[in-house]
């Protein structure tokens, strides 16, 4: 009961093992498409920007290059001095008008707007964040173009702002005081707005805002799509994971705890053998288990020998025993021993025959003194002498 519940721990560990694997990577990977996505709807945004923004700003040059001076020139012999028309002489009525015949047609709803501080219409007045641009423009000459994500009106905007119209000497008529001015102009827009600007002023700037609410929602959409694709390959695999550890691993581990519990409630299974065509290691693992299951089918079919074996070693041992434990008739003179077979024998003799001790000589201190007394100066007495 205790290995097979070690055995299901064992599964239910790789299971989960694999499961956070499998959770954590899926989140993973639903994170870095997302990321991808919205970067790549970004890098879309970007380039939609600077399409409208460069379209804005070769109408602006052509008109104020090519057209306006053409213009000019054929209308001078019969215009009045006074006279004042925006459709071809203001380059920013003109960007104006093409931007609202674009918003008609523009589906996406792009924001387009040439923009400035105290501008003559309000349509083309500029709002705080755009103000704020064309001052830094003014104190900024190398300020060329910015670009952010703003959210208006809780909605994701990708917002360009360039660098727009410079006050060259041409345009001060129109725009350095009211005096100065086509009446035309003065009666169209007033003598209040857009006067008394400064040559080299920036006047405007190019505003675009590309909505992401769409953008993000596809991005948003297209990672669902891959993000399944890629969890169903992820799953595929976790699949294909549990199977090859199942067979690979977990079947080969069972079958030796099955063979080993055989063994252990019966020997009579001892010698027995597995067989398992995995891997290199689980078959080296075969080989010891049963190399060992071998040698101990052997040990037991030779134990009976190896027991008579040592029984009579031990039989033997006993008899020695026996012997120098027994009655040992023994000379009381010069000490000799008399064996089984009657004869006399030194005392070492028969030791060293019957046992396994081993004598070395030498002479007590009573027989020194016997033998050797020049070697031993006569005690001299202690007692008190009687009176």
């Amino acid at each position: 009961m205790r290995d097979r519940f070690t055995r299901f721990s064992l599964t239910v560990y790789l299971n989960l093992i694999l499961s956070v694997f499998f959770i954590l990577a899926s989140v993973v990977v639903i994170f870095l498409v997302q990321e991808t996505m919205r970067k790549q709807a970004l890098v879309e945004a970007q380039a939609k920007a600077m399409i409208l923004l460069d379209r804005n700003m070769a109408t602006r040059d052509y008109f104020t290059k090519k057209l306006k001076p053409a213009v000019f020139a054929l209308s001078d012999k019969y215009r009045p001095a006074d006279h004042f028309d925006p459709t071809w002489m203001s380059s920013t009525y003109a960007n104006r008008s093409i931007d609202q015949y674009f918003s008609e047609r523009n589906r996406a709803k792009y924001y387009f707007k040439t923009c400035a501080i105290n501008a003559r219409t309000q349509a083309n007045e500029a709002d705080p964040h755009e103000r704020a641009f064309i001052q830094e423009l003014n104190a900024n000459p190398a300020l060329q173009v910015r670009s952010e994500i703003m959210r208006i009106d809780g909605q994701p905007f990708f917002v360009v702002l360039s660098r727009g119209a410079t006050m060259l000497a041409g345009c001060l008529m129109c725009h350095s005081t009211p005096e100065r001015a086509p009446k035309g102009l003065v009666a169209l827009y007033g003598p209040k707005r857009s006067f008394d600007r400064g040559l080299g002023e920036v006047i405007s700037a190019v505003s675009i805002r590309i909505p992401m609410t769409e953008a993000y929602a596809d991005a948003d959409h297209f990672t669902w799509i891959l993000s399944g694709l890629l969890i169903f390959v992820l799953f595929t695999m976790y699949l294909a994971q549990l199977f090859l550890n199942r067979a690979l691993i977990l079947k080969p581990l069972q079958i030796i705890q099955e063979k080993a519990g055989l063994i252990a409630e019966d020997d009579a299974h001892l010698g027995e053998k597995i067989e398992l065509a995995t891997s290199r290691e689980f078959q080296d693992v075969a080989c010891a288990f049963n190399t060992m299951s071998e040698n101990l089918r052997h040990q037991r079919d030779h134990l009976e020998e190896r027991v008579q074996d040592r029984t009579k070693e031990l039989t033997e041992a006993l008899a020695k025993v026996r012997t120098l434990k027994g009655l040992l008739p023994i000379c009381a003179s010069c000490k000799k021993i008399r064996d089984d077979q009657g004869y006399w024998t030194q005392i070492e003799s028969y030791l060293y025959k019957h046992s396994d001790a081993e004598f070395s000589h030498g002479i007590c201190p009573d027989c020194a003194k016997k033998l050797y007394p020049e070697l031993f100066p006569p005690e001299t007495s202690t007692d008190p002498k009687p009176d």
